[in-house]
């Protein structure tokens, strides 16, 4: 037995030092091969190439842009609808901003508010109105005036129930109404203060839509939207592409954008392209000019070619994570949620997954993302015995077949989660827990069906992602009001004490005192270790050469306004 074990290992190793194969492959070939992960995550690391860049290359020499053309983007996800009072999708939020304007811009950079629709705004001591002033000669699409009666409009109707709203009526907070003092003056009140409201309006799914659009179109006009930006919606085939044509009387560009009048490009055709290989086809050949997804073992291939540029904008909010249901059992006991963690060698599971163009992520927030807390990084380190002990210790022994036991149940785990990506880390965790002595029944399923079962409770492993540039976005996805209706808190047990921590930090406004109550928040989340941390969010988008202009939104997507294509 240990002389087919050294084989074994001397085959892998083989395997890894030829560069023939991926490490995903290593992977799956360690585990047919008989090994323990540990042993494979050993392996990987000998034989692991170099991580490929993170982060946009040096900016080429810009010439004078060049108005006109056809960009053709590659979109690794077609968004459920363009309604951004509705959506609770990234990638159409990342859409959103180049058809409506928001009223406030954030800048990552420095962490101010800067004007959007909005010129000017005030907050009144006590924090419960905001006075703002818009912007006038504003349009939408529609040829609607844009006004105060639009944003009353736009923030009353997300609270309709027949909406169904999903992010922003969150982002509302405890809104009461809107008072237009005048087409261009308007006071947003608030039943509690709520300091996070800025940040939140300089999130696209707060943009002002067109009253009359939504008047005519009523539940269409997901399928039609109207706002006021640097592009107007033309059409959209399901399942194959939308066109975005330029908008010829946008003149207010909003803070961050980098010139006067209308967008450079002629029109934005989005294909809908769900394969990472074969969107990387479409770039490598032309048919299409900038890509969202580039297959992550690529990235160096593209990073080394003159004909192509990688821009990798790193998102602030939360990770992706995988919450436990600490309302079901097995995962329902602390000992049993922190041993997951410790069982599970995330930094290697993710370096697997994505050749180095993502770390680890180790807490409830990414990095980037303002109060991010440094000090929980070193909590959950990969400790099989640690793991082993803690069962131990709340009655869980092994059984006959290494499955631990306690009063007759089974350690037996039911983990619900996508396919692609989604799904190869769920096979590894799903390795490592079973060497922990963890049955996982792991389940690939459609976002319907899978969103049905969180809902239900039926998981004790979930996932779930959500940027941000707030931490208010902890609310979202742990406060005990959002484990119902949204489902964002897939944690499924309420939680008082929490639930009055991130009540509190959103109602402080003082900001340094507002960032340290997330700082202790974050700490509470994990001393609970309510769920995985699995990567932070990079999106890797691939661009040809002569794509100029680009700059990202602070969720990861690209201002299309300032993009412009070079001519021969």
């Amino acid at each position: 037995m240990a002389e087919t074990g050294a084989v074994a290992i001397r085959s892998l190793l083989a395997d890894a030092a030829s560069g023939r194969y991926s490490r995903r492959e290593l992977m799956r070939r360690g585990l047919g091969l008989g090994l323990s992960i540990a042993v494979i995550g050993q392996i990987l690391a000998i034989g692991g190439a170099a991580a490929p860049r993170r982060g946009a290359l040096a900016p080429r020499a810009q010439e004078a842009p060049t108005p006109g053309g056809t960009l053709t983007l590659g979109y690794s996800s077609e968004p459920p609808t363009m309604d951004p009072r509705v959506s609770g999708a990234t990638h159409a939020w990342r859409l959103f901003y180049n058809i409506f304007d928001p009223l406030v811009v954030f800048d990552q950079a420095t962490g101010d508010f800067l004007p959007g629709l909005a010129t000017s705004w005030t907050m009144s001591p006590d924090g419960l109105m905001y006075t703002f002033t818009l912007r006038e000669g504003v349009k939408f699409h529609d040829g609607t005036p844009f006004d105060g009666e639009a944003v009353r409009f736009t923030f009353d109707s997300i609270l309709e129930p027949e909406l169904k709203s999903l992010t922003a009526i969150g982002y509302l907070g405890p809104y009461e109404r809107t008072e237009v003092v005048n087409p261009f003056t308007i006071n947003v009140h608030f039943r509690e203060p709520y300091a996070p409201f800025l940040n939140n309006l300089a999130h696209s799914v707060l943009s002002p839509v067109s009253p009359t659009a939504v008047a005519k179109l009523g539940q269409d006009f997901g399928r039609s939207p109207v706002g006021t930006g640097p592009f107007i919606f033309k059409d959209w085939q399901q399942q194959v592409s939308m066109t975005l044509v330029r908008n010829p009387e946008y003149s207010w560009p909003i803070s961050g954008y980098q010139h006067e009048g209308p967008a450079y490009l002629d029109e934005v055709v989005v294909r809908f392209i769900l394969e990472p290989t074969t969107m990387l086809g479409t770039l490598q050949n032309g048919e299409t000019d900038i890509v969202d997804a580039v297959p992550p073992q690529e990235v160096e291939q593209l990073q080394g070619n003159g004909d192509f540029q990688m821009l990798m904008p790193e998102v602030p909010g939360s990770p992706q994570i995988l919450p436990l249901n600490g309302a079901k059992s097995p995962t329902d006991e602390l000992p049993v949620r922190q041993a997951i963690l410790h069982a599970t060698d995330r930094d290697t599971i993710i370096d697997t997954l994505w050749y180095g163009t993502r770390k680890a992520a180790k807490g409830p927030l990414s990095s980037p993302t303002v109060a991010y807390n440094p000090a929980i990084e070193s909590m959950y380190p990969y400790d099989p015995e640690r793991a082993a002990a803690l069962l131990d210790e709340a009655g869980w022994t092994p059984g006959a077949d290494g499955i631990r036991e306690k009063n007759g149940q089974r350690l037996r785990l039911e983990y619900l989660t996508f396919s692609g990506v989604q799904g190869q880390a769920g096979e590894l965790i799903q390795a490592y827990l079973l060497e922990a002595g963890m049955e996982v029944n792991l389940q690939q399923v459609e976002y319907a069906a899978m969103a049905a079962a969180f809902l239900a409770g039926d998981h004790n492993i979930a996932r779930v992602y959500f940027s941000h540039t707030d931490p208010v976005v902890l609310s979202t996805l742990y406060h005990s009001r959002n484990i119902p209706g949204t489902n964002f808190n897939r944690t499924m047990k309420p939680d008082p004490e929490l639930d009055r921590r991130l009540d509190a930090a959103t109602a402080e406004l003082d900001p340094e005192r507002r960032r340290q109550m997330y700082v202790e928040i974050q700490q509470y989340i994990m001393d609970q270790a309510l769920m995985i941390p699995l990567w932070e969010e990079v999106v890797l988008w691939g661009a040809s050469s002569s794509v100029q202009g680009v700059h990202f939104q602070p969720l990861g997507g690209v201002w299309l306004y300032d993009v412009w294509k070079q001519q021969g």
